[in-house]
């Protein structure tokens, strides 16, 4: 590390893990420079930070125990995450149409949820006669962010979701 930098590190006891979708412990460590923050590492849960901890050994490390810093730190992660995840749009593998549940899917546009309980993952997914894709992809803390999320898909793809299934995915046919 820069010696001549002030570098700081904090820890939010309670975000949400966008992977596990479990609530989990959130560190980060970063330095500010004309008034911008760099953020040079983070990680959810005992471990990662422990590693970031480890790493920044640095003299000029300074503990940071505003929560609202931290929770802002942890929030601009989390946007930029979710660009990309909307952005996701990838095929899934080439034959994936001919296999289950796939093969007996008809083509159109599925809404996929992980599970029924917030927080969840959401999947939007085009079957066409010979390709599946992965449209768009978000994690999905409540209600709000589930609905504000079909509406972009439904905006952007021009789609008009009629129903939701018992699974929990929304087909539009």
């Amino acid at each position: 590390m820069n010696d001549t930098r002030k570098y700081y590190i904090g820890i939010h006891p309670d975000v949400l893990e966008p992977v596990s979708l479990e609530h989990s412990s959130f560190g980060a460590l970063w330095y500010e420079e004309k008034d911008q923050r760099y953020i040079v590492g983070y990680g959810f849960g005992a471990s990662q930070i422990e590693i970031l901890t480890e790493f920044s050994t640095s003299s000029a490390l300074i503990t940071c125990t505003d929560l609202q810093i931290i929770h802002q730190i942890y929030q601009s992660i989390r946007n930029k995450q979710q660009e990309q995840d909307w952005s996701a749009h990838r095929r899934f593998p080439l034959l994936t149409f001919l296999r289950e549940p796939w093969k007996s899917m008809s083509p159109g546009w599925y809404i996929l949820r992980s599970r029924k309980a917030f927080p969840l993952h959401l999947s939007i997914v085009q079957r066409t006669n010979y390709a599946v894709w992965l449209e768009h992809t978000a994690v999905c803390e409540d209600e709000a962010e589930l609905a504000a999320c079909i509406a972009k898909a439904e905006q952007i793809h021009h789609l008009h979701i009629k129903s939701m299934d018992t699974l929990g995915g929304i087909i539009h046919e």
